[in-house]
């Protein structure tokens, strides 16, 4: 797209956000704000949030959902290129994680909670298995679709399994893992937020829980646009980060 369109598009986008929020403050003034708050309120209240009370959470959500998305992605990554590698020990194995995706990840937060406390630690836990599965799928499928030629080539050259793991395999699914990361990061977002929800007293998920308890809307939507800005800004990071570690791509093109 050329510069000149994308200023035109981000104009109109502007123009569009400007105009809802518009008649959400007119539609408040109408109405029962007790439901729908107002956008000067909310932005009263974010200024206040801002004045300190707020870096303890983001500190805390940040947190969980690096340290989640480094434990879940690594782990995701060496088993899905291991089973994907092996065909045999993966054809056997996928259905059984397969299963275990399928489990609703809501239904496991009670479980960490109880095992791992009200802290950062179920949290993590809780990031961690939902990044896992999304990048574990992804390096699996990578592995597998290594073309057969060039690996019964390595074999015949004399290549050890390390070898051909290092030298083909791993960067040969190098995209599909960047690729699984970059739709782990929502994913990661929305496991912290819930964890937190559940049980915590730290956390975005956390001040947003006690703002609905409190049927204060103002604080609920205050809290949701934080967290839309910060899924935001990681997609923004997965997309930039996709893009320089798979900047041969582009030179190839």
């Amino acid at each position: 797209m050329r510069p000149h369109s994308t200023r035109v598009l981000l104009a109109w986008q502007a123009v569009v956000f400007v105009l809802m929020l518009g008649v959400w403050e007119l539609g408040s003034h109408l109405t029962d704000p007790t439901w729908t708050s107002r956008p000067t309120l909310v932005a009263v209240r974010l200024f206040e949030l801002f004045k300190g009370e707020i870096y303890k959470h983001l500190a805390v959500t940040i947190g969980e959902i690096a340290m989640g998305l480094v434990l879940g992605g690594v782990l995701g990554s060496i088993g899905g290129l291991w089973l994907g590698n092996a065909k045999y020990l993966g054809t056997l194995l996928r259905p059984i994680v397969v299963t275990l995706y399928n489990v609703p990840l809501v239904t496991l937060a009670p479980l960490f909670i109880v095992w791992f406390g009200f802290g950062m630690q179920s949290k993590v836990v809780l990031v961690a298995i939902a990044v896992f599965f999304v990048v574990f799928f992804n390096a699996f499928s990578g592995a597998q679709k290594v073309d057969e030629d060039i690996l019964e080539s390595m074999r015949l050259m004399g290549a050890t399994r390390y070898e051909i793991f290092v030298k083909v395999v791993f960067p040969a699914s190098m995209a599909w893992i960047v690729a699984g990361f970059k739709i782990a990061f929502p994913y990661s977002l929305m496991a912290a937020t819930t964890g937190e929800m559940l049980a915590a007293r730290d956390g975005l998920g956390s001040l947003l829980a006690k703002s609905a308890a409190r049927f204060d809307m103002t604080g609920v939507y205050t809290i949701l646009l934080v967290l839309m800005v910060i899924g935001m800004l990681m997609a923004d990071f997965a997309v930039r980060s996709e893009n320089y570690l798979l900047r041969w791509r582009n030179a190839k093109q």
